[in-house]
């Protein structure tokens, strides 16, 4: 059975405290243009990233130019969660904020989003608890920590909604889903998940994660929770980006 290596919990835990502690006597740039700022972006940055607006409320697809509180798309075959909420449209420079807390280290951005997804998602009812999307362990050990479930700290801290670290697990590498196509997408990730343990009462899961493009990941983990007997899913993310289909 694979776990969350012990090292690698114990860098991420050592640097959150780093950052935590240094983030309140130093004073910081701006990601995005540099100027002194209280967090990772000053208040103008903050204020033109690309903040969604109007969506599908079962997907989160961009709906422009109609009515509609609902895609074709979900009308025609419901995705396995019930709702997923998002921050933020994937775009410019919002794109380069989410490689900078996936790829960079960058804890202090990673701290922003955190705290963005959980003062701005605004789900109709909360969860018994929440989970992370998890990363293979070679995978976690090559980047040191899973951004995933760094967000989904801050977010269960703040909601004060209980984190279950090792619910699932990633039973196979897959590859790099930026790389392929749509059918190409659910075939990488189909059998992808195992529940380990939840809690009993927990009928009510949010999944988090930091990007969703088609929902092929997160789908396919919802299944698997539901599979288990979870009665409703949600997927709480900080960026959409638009369906490749």
């Amino acid at each position: 059975m694979f776990h969350y290596p012990h090292l690698s919990d114990l860098y991420a835990g050592l640097s959150r405290l780093a950052h935590n502690t240094l983030r309140h006597w130093l004073p910081q740039s701006c990601f995005l243009c540099g100027a002194t700022a209280q967090q990772a972006l000053c208040g103008a940055c903050l204020h033109d990233l690309n903040w969604q607006e109007q969506g599908c409320i079962r997907c989160a697809t961009q709906l422009i130019g109609t009515n509609d509180s609902i895609c074709g798309q979900c009308l025609i075959q419901p995705p396995p969660f019930q709702r997923l909420y998002t921050v933020f449209d994937y775009d410019y420079p919002l794109d380069n904020l989410i490689k900078a807390a996936k790829y960079q280290t960058n804890l202090a951005v990673l701290q922003l989003l955190g705290d963005l997804m959980a003062n701005h998602l605004s789900p109709d009812s909360l969860p018994d608890g929440v989970i992370a999307v998890p990363m293979h362990p070679v995978d976690l050990r090559r980047r040191g920590y899973n951004q995933a479930l760094e967000l989904a700290r801050i977010i269960a801290k703040q909601l004060q909604r209980p984190l279950q670290v090792n619910a699932c697990q990633c039973t196979r590498r897959k590859q790099p889903q930026a790389r392929l196509s749509y059918q190409a997408r659910l075939h990488n990730v189909r059998g992808l998940f195992q529940v380990n343990t939840l809690p009993a009462h927990w009928q009510h899961v949010a999944i988090v994660d930091d990007v969703v493009t088609t929902g092929a990941t997160v789908r396919e983990l919802s299944q698997t929770l539901l599979h288990a007997g979870v009665k409703q899913v949600d997927v709480w993310c900080c960026a959409r980006r638009q369906d490749l289909r």
